[in-house]
């Protein structure tokens, strides 16, 4: 007869590990009650008294997606805020604004009790359950490709570098079949380029020679200085690559999709495939002047850091209802 094992806290007393689903379980009484109502208080010329909460399984303001960085650089726009965590929500009741760090937390947040005024930070994850109507009216902040109107940001290491150009070097960024097809069609039209793989595993097996970038934000922005022309993932989440790319000056060709074009606008080169893709790459590396104009583009689109990102927040955060 098989023996029974033990589950949830008799487990993790026994030394066993608990393991977290990916469902928010505060999601049940918000099904079933409702959110909870908002509390009307006078906090003009008062210090607000935020707090961020995370959701199930998540330590870090980074595992939720959403950089620390951010976070960190609203406290400069005197708007310090706290972390909780979902198993201790009820830390949040009461506050002046209480945050979701992402649709995870959202429940939780939307139940919480005596808080004057709540907003989600927008991240890659749509709300679970999203169908049932629970999401609608919640306020969205995050960047305009998030469904949010924040401006763009990019960790400070991601600068224009005085490294020189290489004509011939088109760099691939991460693992995306739209990269990938797109660089081997470029193989196979152009025997004079060199093709730079990052955010990708060393023993990538492709049908082309490439050079491997290492780990790490200094590699990647020298990378991204270095190339000619790089071919972006799609644009997802607070640190999209192709954002970081037009803060070094690079030239991107990224998919065309409602993210790109939010995100992007006319400083990249939109591609509905691979095959379109290859083409615009072979476009900018023919033409030194529109690399230029893009570049020039790029820098009035995207400031390097977290500062103007953390400024509109901090507003947003201040003249929520």
């Amino acid at each position: 007869m098989p023996s029974l094992r033990r589950r949830g806290r008799e487990a993790q007393e026994a030394g066993g590990a608990l393991v977290v689903p990916d469902l928010p379980w505060a999601l049940g009484p918000l099904l079933r009650d409702g959110a909870a109502p908002l509390v009307a208080r006078d906090v003009s010329g008062e210090r607000l008294d935020v707090a961020l909460v995370l959701g199930p399984g998540q330590a870090t303001v980074g595992d939720a997606g959403i950089p620390s960085e951010l976070i960190a650089a609203l406290a400069a726009e005197g708007l310090e805020v706290r972390v909780v965590r979902e198993p201790e929500a009820a830390g949040a009741a009461d506050a002046d604004v209480v945050l979701a760090a992402g649709w995870l937390a959202a429940p939780a947040v939307l139940t919480a009790p005596g808080v004057r005024a709540r907003a989600v930070l927008a991240t890659a994850a749509a709300p679970v359950l999203g169908e049932l109507g629970w999401a609608t009216g919640v306020n969205l902040l995050g960047p305009a490709w998030m469904g949010g109107a924040l401006p763009g940001g990019a960790d400070a290491v991601y600068a224009p570098m005085p490294v020189h150009r290489r004509e011939d070097l088109v760099l691939v960024h991460s693992e995306e079949p739209f990269g990938l097809l797109a660089a081997a069609e470029l193989h196979a039209r152009r025997d004079d380029l060199t093709f730079a793989i990052s955010g990708a595993r060393r023993d990538l097996d492709l049908p082309f020679e490439y050079l491997t970038v290492e780990p790490g934000g200094e590699a990647l922005a020298h990378a991204f200085a270095s190339a000619t022309v790089a071919l972006a993932p799609p644009v997802r989440g607070w640190r999209p690559a192709a954002v970081a790319m037009l803060v070094c000056g690079q030239a991107v060709v990224a998919p065309d999709d409602a993210a790109g074009r939010s995100a992007l606008g006319p400083t990249a080169a939109l591609a509905a495939g691979p095959l379109a893709a290859a083409d615009l790459a072979e476009a900018l590396i023919a033409d030194l002047e529109l690399r230029a104009t893009r570049a020039r583009a790029g820098f009035a689109r995207v400031a390097g850091g977290w500062g103007p990102t953390a400024a509109a927040l901090a507003e947003a955060v201040r003249a929520l209802p």
